[in-house]
């Protein structure tokens, strides 16, 4: 049974330790889900921020690009086949327009900074191992989110932070329903990742796995995830595990 109402109950044993996330982990593995598309991003560390496909989507650019491609395409059109079409062009030229404004508009914003921070972080020199468990919130078809541990803890030590991750993109023949789903993150459930950009002004720095960075949207710390807040995403994470714990006892 699935958990959708928010309020999902914690274990009941109430231990959220290496080996109760993992085995999650690997249990949702086997879930069916949308498969990322095919082809690695272009490397942070040899390419300029905006020709890494997420970062550049994220932060706009793809947006404005777009729509000014879209409105030079419709002016051509315009002045090709003359004023007869203008009662048909005005509507995608209108909309092309409020795309390359907004698209500037997170540009030039949080969204363009928070890129551009993401591909100093993930260039940083400075790295830090750790254990990871990749679970989804909510397991049945959610956003992928990092569970990490200590690289040298055992399976009794507690989790120091959560990523949730930024949507990896679905292949373009998308299977009935999915495109309302994330796609599944192309790494094993469990493994190690180096952590970089940690102190460049992001709480919890940018994963790389298999020497492919994966940008993360939102960072849980040590001190989040005691807290409220944290405590009922770690709940809301295990749900199904917590069932599963009552069904065998």
């Amino acid at each position: 049974m699935s958990h959708d109402d928010g309020e999902s109950p914690a274990l009941r044993s109430g231990a959220v330790t290496y080996a109760v996330v993992t085995a999650e982990a690997r249990r949702q593995a086997a879930l069916p889900r949308p498969a990322a598309r095919r082809g690695r991003e272009a490397d942070v560390r040899t390419v300029r921020w905006w020709r890494v496909r997420t970062l550049r989507s994220f932060s706009g650019l793809s947006t404005m690009l777009t729509a000014l491609v879209t409105m030079c395409l419709v002016l051509a059109l315009c002045l090709r086949f003359g004023s007869w079409i203008l009662p048909d062009a005005w509507y995608p030229l209108l909309v092309s327009v409020a795309l390359a404004v907004y698209g500037a508009y997170r540009l030039r914003g949080a969204p363009g900074a928070t890129a551009r921070a993401l591909a100093s972080a993930a260039c940083a020199s400075g790295l830090v191992p750790r254990r990871y468990a990749l679970v989804y919130d909510p397991p049945w078809g959610g956003v992928a989110v990092l569970v990490l541990f200590p690289a040298d803890g055992g399976d009794d030590t507690r989790p120091d932070a959560v990523l949730e991750l930024v949507p990896q993109p679905q292949p373009w023949r998308r299977f009935l329903g999915a495109s309302k789903r994330p796609a599944d993150l192309p790494v094993e459930p469990v493994g190690t990742l180096e952590l970089r950009g940690s102190a460049n002004g992001l709480p919890m720095g940018v994963p790389w796995i298999d020497g492919q960075a994966y940008w993360p949207k939102r960072s849980y710390g040590p001190g989040e995830l005691t807290g409220q807040e944290g405590r009922t995403m770690m709940a809301r994470l295990l749900a199904d595990a917590a069932e599963e714990e009552e069904v065998d006892s």
